[in-house]
């Protein structure tokens, strides 16, 4: 009898040990202080030439009003282009990557984000390979928010080999109910087994490894995030310029590592 409680005791203590809670341990908080960003940090996105059908970069430049740093809060913004301007484009928008620089393995991601509105604004906080493999969506894609026009909730989607074929299984994209006209935490955790996303502390979202098949998960290596007020494009429609100008506001972001009991699952880089 004391033999068969010690086993049933190990297997409850050992069931414990493998049931133990994802903990966040937080290792940088960027909170746009000062009035420039930081180098070692971010670059302003500009066009591509490697990409000239990318939806999202058609209107993406790196002119210096486009992107502000003033009162601890990242000020993204988009605008009709100057009149004589030698850029023929008729509106422009700012972004910044932290590509080559920041960069995560699992994690969690968790930022406070305001959004004003416009026709065919499509603000975006999304994060991308560091090292891709196979060209896009293949090489795969997180959607941490993105939002249309005027809309009171935000798209949170992976996009992968998998989901260009089979969005709905799992089901790929869903919405999180936000305050339009205020202050929003968005949280992305992001583990080996799954994607959670959060608005305002309530769930929206979730999406489940299924087998080791990496054109289904292709979300185990560094990513990259990319923040940025893009306009127009075929699924957020045309521009109207004179509900310009439009920005989004970021007011902080904070990493987090992934633990589980004493060991860290995840991986964090910036530059010192």
């Amino acid at each position: 009898m004391a033999v068969a409680t010690a086993i049933f005791g190990s297997m409850l203590l050992l069931g414990a040990v493998a049931a133990q809670p994802d903990k966040w341990e937080l290792c940088y908080t960027e909170n746009f202080d000062g009035t420039e960003l930081n180098p070692k940090l971010w670059a302003r996105l500009d066009q591509d030439p490697s990409e000239p059908s990318a939806d999202w970069r058609r209107n993406i430049s790196s002119r210096a009003d486009l992107v502000e740093v003033k009162g601890g809060v990242l000020h993204l913004y988009g605008k009709r282009n100057d009149p004589g301007s030698t850029d023929p484009r008729a509106v422009l928008a700012g972004g910044i990557t932290s590509q080559g620089n920041l960069g995560m393995k699992y994690g969690k991601v968790e930022l406070r984000v305001k959004f004003e509105a416009a026709k065919g604004a499509w603000p975006a906080i999304w994060m991308l390979p560091q090292n891709p493999q196979g060209g896009w969506p293949e090489c795969g894609e997180i959607d941490i928010l993105e939002r249309l026009n005027y809309d009171p909730f935000v798209y949170h989607t992976v996009h992968s080999g998998w989901t260009k074929d089979h969005a709905q299984s799992p089901v790929s994209c869903e919405k999180g109910k936000i305050k339009p006209d205020a202050w929003n935490v968005i949280t992305l955790e992001w583990t080996p087994e799954k994607l959670v996303w959060r608005v305002n502390g309530s769930l929206t979202h979730r999406y489940f490894k299924v087998g080791e098949d990496r054109l289904r998960w292709p979300w185990d290596s560094p990513f990259y995030i990319l923040l940025d007020m893009q306009l127009g494009g075929n699924w957020v429609g045309p521009v109207d310029p004179a509900t310009l100008p439009v920005a989004m506001h970021v007011d902080w972001i904070k990493f987090y590592r992934l633990k589980r009991g004493n060991k860290r699952i995840s991986t964090f880089s910036r530059p010192r």
